[in-house]
Order: C-alpha cells, then structure tokens, then sequence
C-alpha cells in the first residue's frame, strides 16, 4: 500500500477528488482519500493503475508548491493501534457493538494516529 501525504489546499483538494471521482465512474481504481487537520492522505493499493493515479497527485501537489511526502506503508506492530480500537475488536468477538459505539469507531483515524507514532 502506498500512501501520499499533502498539505491541505482548498482548490488543490478540490480538483484532485473530483478527478478520483471521475475516474470511479469509468473504471475499478482502489484509491482512498480523505482530509484532517490541514493534510490531505491518499492510501492506495499497489496496482499499477492506482500508483500512477497516486504519483499523479504528487506531482501536482509539487507542481502547487505544497508539502507532499510519498510513503509505502509496511508492516506495524499492533501496538501501534489506538487502545480504543483493540477494546472493541475484542468486545466485537464475542457480542456485537453499539450504533455508538460504531459511530465511535467512525471518528478514529487509524492511518493518521500510526503515522504520528511511526514519524
């Protein structure tokens, strides 16, 4: 999995999730997208396809003169994850969870949270 980090930039943001949306329509593309806290992450899977739709965004990121880092994600130890997360992966073994508490879950960052512990 590759992931691309950019500084968060209204029209910059704009433009390139319209274009992964254009892109949905017409063909399988396993790119994610989702902005926090002034930065902007991209996860995607390492066909070649996604890459290059991937590579893209950096190389307007750069041409934006924005912050953008390319990473490739590898293995983590789970104690990297949020103690929230491992609470309910086990509480989720043996009954189901809340509507709250899935709501909850909607709210944690996993990617975000392990980057700020790996960097």
């Amino acid at each position: 999995m590759l992931i691309l980090k950019v500084d968060a930039e209204p029209v910059y943001y704009n433009s390139i999730s319209s274009k992964l949306r254009r892109v949905l329509k017409r063909h399988p593309i396993h790119v994610d997208l989702f902005r926090r806290e002034g930065t902007i992450y991209f996860i995607s899977l390492d066909d070649g396809f996604s890459v290059t739709f991937l590579y893209s965004a950096y190389l307007k990121a750069k041409e934006k003169d924005l912050k953008a880092e390319l990473m490739y994600a590898k293995y983590i130890d789970p104690t990297l994850l949020p103690e929230r997360i491992k609470e309910l992966a086990e509480k989720w073994l043996s009954r189901g969870l809340s509507c709250r508490e899935i709501e909850e879950l909607k709210n944690i960052n996993i990617t975000e949270h392990v980057l700020s512990r790996w960097l």
